[in-house]
């Protein structure tokens, strides 16, 4: 009987056919790209209401 490592169960379940996996590193980039623009769009609308009511 052959054993499986946990490394092949992962990359197994993990591949999805036609998409290749992504790189952590990619994920994480958009995930901070996304992060600094929504508090980007949160900055500048408080500006905004600061300037409306000023």
């Amino acid at each position: 009987m052959k054993m499986i490592s946990d490394t092949e169960v992962i990359r197994t379940a993990m591949s999805s056919g036609k998409q290749s996996p992504r790189s952590p590193v990619s994920a994480k980039r958009k995930a901070w790209l996304a992060a600094f623009a929504v508090s980007a769009v949160f900055w500048v609308a408080v500006i905004l209401l600061v300037l409306k009511y000023w």
